[in-house]
């Protein structure tokens, strides 16, 4: 995500702003196996894994047709039209 996206995303969950297109693609990320909560952060995408997204096997290294979580905050970037989830599922 660039840093306008990130931004962008960050107002529109403080402002709950674009809740259609986070409730939809959340439901998504809550299936895959990258999908973490953090303490803080809460919804995140779990950077530290590596997930093939067709096998949809995960590994802690980095392994040909791997692809790694993006660690963004979900509540923010499902709202941004413009984002994609980093395993193409959305």
């Amino acid at each position: 995500m660039s840093i306008n996206q990130i931004v962008n995303g960050t107002i529109k969950n403080i402002l709950n702003k674009d809740e259609d297109l986070y409730l939809q693609r959340i439901e998504i990320c809550k299936g895959c196996k990258l999908f973490t909560k953090d303490m803080i952060f809460g919804e995140v995408c779990n950077p530290k894994l590596y997930l093939n997204p067709l096998t949809n096997e995960t590994s802690f290294i980095k392994k040909k047709g791997f692809e790694h979580g993006c660690g963004c905050v979900l509540r923010s970037k499902c709202r941004v039209k413009e984002a994609h989830c980093p395993v193409g599922k959305w």
